[in-house]
């Protein structure tokens, strides 16, 4: 990555993914929203929450990243363990408002957005241990499979909706 192409390239593919998501939902209303069913018992509303955590803990990993601070979420090494905090998000969100879950997506978008700026090219290719230590991502892979790639996945199916 030479120059700031790699940052650059980074949030112009963010930017093109999260609108999809927002062009998706705004042509839903309410009730659809709401209904469960989507993923098992999942909601759209209940798939926002989902990114949304998702984000917190990319935005607290990247807080380590910048600042050497010890991260608050438990550290990620297994597909249980994924599965335990998804369980866990559905479980502390599903009965939150949905303006309070639209709210919270819309802003963590921006956070994060804003905490890539701060970082550099240098810091995004560097290798990223601290989850997944097996898997030898650098930092650029790991905010791509926890934006980019999380957004279309959850695109998808928030689009059999409509």
């Amino acid at each position: 990555m030479h120059g700031s192409a790699g940052k650059t390239a980074l949030l112009a593919e963010l930017d093109r993914e999260w609108a999809k998501i927002e062009r998706t939902c705004y042509n839903l209303n309410e009730d659809q929203m709401v209904a469960p069913g989507l993923q098992g018992d999942w909601s759209v509303k209940d798939v926002l929450a989902h990114i949304s955590a998702w984000e917190k803990l990319l935005l607290d990993r990247l807080g380590y990243v910048l600042s050497g601070q010890k991260p608050h979420y438990p550290v990620m090494t297994s597909w249980d363990d994924i599965h335990h905090f998804n369980a866990q998000v559905y479980a502390e969100n599903r009965d939150r408002p949905l303006t309070s879950v639209i709210i919270e997506f819309r802003s963590l978008f921006q956070g994060v957005v804003t905490v890539i700026e701060a970082l550099s090219d240098e810091q995004l290719s560097q290798p990223y241990t601290y989850d997944f230590p097996d898997d030898r991502i650098t930092l650029l892979q790991f905010i791509r499979a926890n934006t980019i790639d999380h957004y279309r996945e959850h695109c998808v199916t928030i689009s059999t909706v409509l």
